[in-house]
């Protein structure tokens, strides 16, 4: 069996890894997770023909899961996508709180058109904290189809004539359709939580989303208004709080964002001005944001974060800025593409891994 490391990233900290493990001899190390869970409700049978039903079974991948996140992968801070309305209230808040006294908070996605289970089967996005190390201050949450008030009529203009051509699973061409009324159906969250780590004094907002899985334009669209929003709640902590200031608030943003390096999403979070006809789209949120774990990794260590069958990439991000922190080291997943060619399997999920995603975990120096 093929096992993925800890891998140390940077040669200046002064922080040293204990025995190559999690832990390390400061209280200055913050470390990060971001999973994409692989909701029960979503184990597609006409997508996951290459799983043996032992592995689709959701006890079997809950034991796996809680492996993974209370002992494997133990983070001060959990983004966990996919996560259900009823997995969170039964199990995750309770357990994560009586094992660990993390303190967390949820959304859930609104329920699209086509669902047919409850409320409580249908999936949102969960955080998780270490109440030892951070003290919990604010959340905001937004569903990304009430955006109307956040962009211009002008930008709104351009939605409704934009036309995206739709496609079913096979990628064929369905219909024709408007960027904006697509976007008004989609039912994708976005969770902010403020905390303050107890040590440092630092002011963190933790921003954790699940973004849809196509049309570039809609995703670009979706994290513009992500955006949007965590300057508004940066605002606000700078009015409500007493003696906060912009330069002491940090920012963490983890999830599933669909969307690979090269890609027009990756390229706006990394400041670039996208042009769309009159429009000129650029980042406001990047001196809050001007990093992802990727850009600091060396080369390779990294095939994939999603193994859904034929869909393979890197879709999953923890970004942050390097003025704020350090990155010291990070899980390396290529050991799992070594694992799935050296057993001839196609994708995940599988015997020891319970999603068609790897957690992606991480630990920084508060700088």
């Amino acid at each position: 069996m093929i096992h993925r490391r800890i891998v140390p990233i940077s040669k200046n900290s002064h922080l040293k890894l204990m025995n190559g493990t999690n832990n390390v001899s400061s209280n200055k190390t913050l470390s990060v997770l971001t999973y994409n869970m692989l909701s029960p409700y979503y184990m597609w049978p006409q997508v996951y023909t290459y799983v043996p039903d032992k592995f689709k079974d959701w006890n079997y991948r809950h034991k796996l899961l809680e492996y993974e996140l209370f002992y494997k992968h133990k983070a001060d801070i959990l983004c966990l996508q996919e996560l259900t309305t009823e997995d969170y209230n039964q199990f995750w808040r309770k357990q994560m709180k009586r094992r660990l006294s993390y303190g967390s908070n949820f959304i859930s996605k609104p329920p699209p058109k086509y669902w047919t289970a409850g409320l409580q089967e249908m999936d949102g996005v969960g955080t998780f904290y270490n109440t030892e190390k951070l003290e919990f201050i604010s959340s905001t949450v937004i569903y990304l189809n009430d955006f109307l008030s956040m962009f211009s009529k002008r930008e709104l203009d351009w939605m409704s004539r934009r036309q995206i051509t739709q496609t079913n699973g096979a990628n064929d061409p369905v219909t024709t359709r408007s960027l904006l009324s697509i976007l008004l159906d989609r039912n994708q969250v976005c969770l902010f939580v403020c905390l303050r780590e107890k040590d440092t004094k630092s002011l963190i907002v933790v921003v954790n989303t699940h973004l849809y899985w196509k049309y570039d334009e809609v995703k670009l669209s979706q994290c513009l208004t992500i955006m949007r929003k965590l300057k508004q709640v940066i605002n606000k902590l700078t009015t409500t709080l007493e003696g906060v200031t912009y330069s002491q608030i940090k920012i963490i943003l983890g999830g599933d964002l669909n969307s690979t390096r090269d890609s027009l999403l990756i390229k706006f979070l990394n400041g670039n001005i996208i042009t769309h006809g009159e429009l000129n789209l650029q980042n406001s949120m990047r001196p809050f944001l001007s990093h992802n774990v990727y850009d600091s990794v060396p080369h390779g260590i990294f095939d994939n974060t999603c193994y859904s069958g034929k869909l393979k990439g890197i879709f999953d991000y923890i970004w942050f800025h390097e003025r704020d922190f350090k990155l010291i080291s990070v899980l390396s997943g290529k050991e799992v593409s070594e694992e799935l060619s050296s057993t001839g399997q196609f994708g995940l999920p599988n015997e020891i891994h319970p999603s068609d995603h790897i957690p992606i975990f991480i630990e920084f120096e508060i700088l």
